[in-house]
């Protein structure tokens, strides 16, 4: 279910974002949102998850 939420959210993000390029070149700043999902192997660590956001202005 986690998941599920995850995805709606990370899609909802780029949709209200999709115009920053425009924007972006105005004002010199940018937003940008990633999930990342990592399984590994090895004994002792958990699975890896995440959201990052950044905003980065100049």
């Amino acid at each position: 279910m986690r998941k599920l939420y995850a995805a709606i959210l990370s899609a909802a993000i780029c949709l209200a974002v999709s115009g920053a390029p425009a924007w972006a070149s105005e004002h010199q700043s940018t937003l940008s949102a990633g999930y990342l999902h990592v399984s590994t192997n090895v004994p002792g660590s958990d699975e890896l998850n995440g959201i990052n956001v950044k905003y980065r202005y100049e």
